[in-house]
């Protein structure tokens, strides 16, 4: 969990978020492009689009393997010390919806 967590760490410049816009679903592995371009969008970059993908893709782990909402927000937020809980909130919306759509249905 911890190294799932250490990739949480991906460094971000948090800037102002935007409002949600209807998009196609992603593809079975997700998408990239299309998750980098919603960052930009709400205004977080990101040192390496590797990393940021590779982030988001642990928020999914982590929330496939039943770690709360809450809870993962506090890990983004912890791992990226710029960052505050609403841009943690957003960095792990925009992964949910790009990599792992079904944990958003979830109460």
């Amino acid at each position: 969990m911890r190294a799932l967590l250490a990739l949480l760490g991906v460094s971000v410049a948090i800037g102002f978020a935007a409002p949600a816009y209807a998009d196609p679903p992603p593809g079975p592995d997700g998408d990239d492009a299309g998750f980098l371009a919603a960052l930009q969008k709400v205004g977080i970059s990101y040192a390496s689009p590797d990393a940021a993908v590779a982030s988001a893709k642990a928020v999914c782990t982590c929330l496939n393997n039943g770690e709360a909402g809450l809870e993962l927000v506090h890990d983004v937020k912890s791992h990226n010390p710029g960052m505050d809980m609403e841009n943690a909130s957003n960095f792990a919306m925009i992964a949910a919806k790009f990599y792992c759509p079904q944990q958003l249905s979830k109460a």
